[in-house]
């Protein structure tokens, strides 16, 4: 870890609070915000929609992994969920690591036969069977090294590149590393997403997901969806 990555991680979220100064972030549980007054919304109107505390988490995310934003969900389920979401319609193509999370694979296979999308599962760490993949053009690839469970690695920067070229949309699921000791989107992943209840958290006693991107734009509707499926009713 770098000094600039540590002191981030340190720092990130302190001293955050412009009304009162607080040196540790408060959480917020209100549920509504109100307005100033006539047509003068605050920065926050609806928990589902986002909260001061939330914000705090979503830029340190942001930071640690170098990216534009980051939009948090309920689980790291459904941060995946998200992306296939957005990224995907009918009739498009995914490919996944063929030893991927066992959630990841469930929920590919279940949407793809109910004709969400369809999807194709390749040894991504097999040249060949990589390309013959990518032929098909995809729409989205995901990478995800360290695989869960088997911690199979692969070449992150070049499987990035490959799907950038076939024209498709890179995630990486880097759970398993954490932005300590791999940041995909500086080797050129489009997004990023982790379950926060693994390392990121380390404490069992969260349940959570973020995805991270590059682009400001795709953060923008990565949020926009999230709004009005994956948050947590507590407000995360």
């Amino acid at each position: 870890m770098t000094r600039k990555q540590a002191t981030i991680a340190v720092r990130s979220g302190l001293n955050d609070d412009e009304q009162y100064g607080c040196v540790v972030p408060p959480i917020h549980l209100s549920s509504t915000y109100n307005f100033t007054g006539f047509n003068e919304p605050r920065a926050h109107d609806y928990s589902r929609r986002g909260n001061p505390t939330r914000d705090v988490v979503q830029r340190a995310l942001a930071e640690l992994e170098g990216g534009a934003g980051a939009v948090l969900t309920n689980t790291g389920m459904s941060a995946i969920h998200l992306v296939t979401t957005v990224f995907l319609k009918p009739g498009d193509l995914l490919v996944a690591p063929h030893d991927c999370y066992g959630g990841s694979y469930r929920l590919f296979d279940s949407l793809a036969t109910r004709g969400c999308y369809r999807v194709r599962f390749a040894d991504q760490g097999d040249e060949r069977a990589l390309q013959a993949a990518l032929e098909e053009k995809p729409k989205l690839v995901l990478v995800e090294s360290p695989s869960n469970p088997l911690l199979r690695v692969v070449d992150i920067a070049k499987i990035c590149r490959l799907a950038r070229e076939a024209g498709a949309v890179s995630v990486v699921d880097n759970t398993f590393l954490s932005p300590a000791l791999q940041n995909p989107l500086a080797l050129g992943a489009d997004l990023v997403l982790h379950s926060c209840t693994k390392y990121l958290n380390g404490h069992s006693d969260v349940v959570a997901g973020v995805v991270i991107a590059k682009d400001p734009e795709m953060v923008t509707e990565l949020a926009w969806w999230a709004n009005k499926y994956w948050r947590d009713r507590r407000g995360v």
